[in-house]
C-alpha cells in the first residue's frame, strides 16, 4: 500500500459515492480508429445531477463535519453543478445548505436552479456581480452565522482545493483497481481543466501511486500557463495536507493542452457544439457544453493525429443538470 492509501483511508471523507463509477468500453465513437476506447462515468456518482464534485464534496464534507458543521455555503453561478450537487449531498446528510449566486434570479427556472428549487435549498440571487463580490458576500454571511452561534462551512473556490483535490486522488486508486480487474495497461486518460480541481488530484494521485497512468488535461478555460498554476497550487495545498510531497512538477507529471478552449469557460466553440449532438447519437450518452465536449474534440484529434494510442479513457465529469439550461 502507498503512504497516500494509508493517508486516505484515515482521513474524515462521508460516503456520498454509490460504489466506484462505471469503466466501460465506448461503443461506437471511436470506431475504426485502432484504439481500445474506454469512458469512466463520473457522471453517474450517485447523488442529484451526478458529476465530479461529488468526490470532492465527499472529503470537504467529511472535513466540515468531523469541526461540528450544521450548515453548509456554496456560491457559484446560476447554473454551477457544484452548488446543487452539495445542496443533494447536504440533503442526504442532513444539512442546511445556502447557495450564493451571482445572477438574478430568472423568471424561468431551468436547469439546475430547478433542481435547487426541487431540494428547497435556500438560495441567495445577488445579480450580475463579479465572483470576488460573491465571495465577499459568502464570508459575511458565515461571520454572521458565527456570531449567532451556529457552526457554518463554506465550500470555497468551486471545491478546488488540497483537500477537494482528494477525490481524484481516491479516484486513481478506483480505477487502478477497475484496469487490473479488466486487464487494461498502458492507458492514456483524458480529463478536462477547468480551475484544475480534477486535474490536480488525478495528477497528485498518479504521481503518488506509481504513475500507472498518462494524463491529459483538456483546458476548456485557461491558458496552459495558467491552468498549470491553478493545479500546481491546489497539489500543493493537498501536499500541506498529507504531508507527502509529490516527486515531480506538474508538468513533467502530465501534458496539458490549452487548443480547444475557444473563448473560454462556458463558450463553445464549432466543434465542441457538434460533439455534444454527435456523441449522444453514437453512445446514448449526455454531455453538456461547459466542460466535457470540448474534452471529447481534443481527444478525438488526439488519436487521428497519433498522439494517443492504445487504451484511452475519456472522464466523463458530468454537469447533466446544467443541460437543461443550455438550449
Amino acid at each position: 500500500m502507498y503512504p497516500i492509501e494509508e493517508f486516505l483511508a484515515r482521513t474524515p471523507r462521508v460516503p456520498l459515492l454509490t460504489g466506484p463509477t462505471p469503466l466501460h468500453p465506448m461503443a461506437r465513437f471511436f470506431s475504426g480508429l485502432g484504439v481500445d476506447a474506454y469512458i469512466k462515468r463520473d457522471d453517474l456518482t450517485g447523488i442529484g445531477p451526478g458529476g465530479n464534485k461529488i468526490r470532492s464534496l465527499e472529503f470537504l464534507l467529511g472535513q466540515g463535519i468531523a469541526e461540528g458543521c450544521d450548515r453548509v455555503l456554496a456560491a457559484g453561478p446560476g447554473q454551477s453543478n457544484l452548488c446543487t450537487l452539495t445542496a443533494a449531498a447536504c440533503a442526504r446528510l442532513g444539512l442546511e445548505c445556502e447557495l450564493i449566486h451571482n445572477c438574478f434570479r430568472p423568471k424561468e427556472i431551468q436547469g439546475n436552479l430547478l433542481l435547487n428549487e426541487l431540494l428547497q435549498v435556500k438560495s441567495h440571487f445577488l445579480g450580475p456581480v463579479t465572483s470576488e463580490e460573491r465571495s465577499a458576500y459568502t464570508e459575511q454571511l458565515y461571520q454572521t452565522y458565527l456570531q449567532q452561534g451556529a457552526h457554518p462551512f463554506i465550500i470555497r473556490n468551486g471545491a478546488t482545493s488540497g483537500r477537494g483535490a482528494l477525490g481524484y486522488t481516491a479516484a486513481v486508486q478506483e480505477m487502478i483497481t477497475q484496469c487490473r480487474q479488466q486487464n487494461i495497461s498502458s492507458m492514456t486518460i483524458f480529463a478536462p481543466g477547468g480551475n484544475g480541481g480534477v486535474a490536480a488530484g488525478l495528477i497528485y494521485g498518479n504521481a503518488l501511486m506509481g504513475n500507472p497512468f498518462r494524463i491529459v488535461i483538456v483546458s476548456v478555460e485557461d491558458t496552459e500557463a495558467v491552468l498549470e498554476a491553478h493545479i500546481t497550487t491546489a497539489i500543493r495545498e493537498a501536499e500541506e495536507i498529507t504531508g507527502i510531497p509529490c516527486p515531480a512538477p506538474v508538468n513533467q507529471l502530465c501534458e496539458i493542452t490549452d487548443c480547444y478552449r475557444g473563448d473560454g469557460w462556458g463558450m463553445n466553440t464549432p466543434d465542441s457544439a457538434r460533439m455534444v449532438k454527435e456523441f449522444a447519437r453514437q453512445e446514448g450518452i449526455f454531455i453538456e457544453n461547459i466542460y466535457n465536449s470540448k474534452v471529447l474534440v481534443g481527444m478525438r484529434d488526439w488519436i487521428m493525429e497519433g498522439k494517443a494510442s492504445g487504451a484511452v479513457c475519456y472522464l466523463h465529469t458530468g454537469g447533466f443538470g446544467s443541460l437543461f439550461s443550455q438550449y
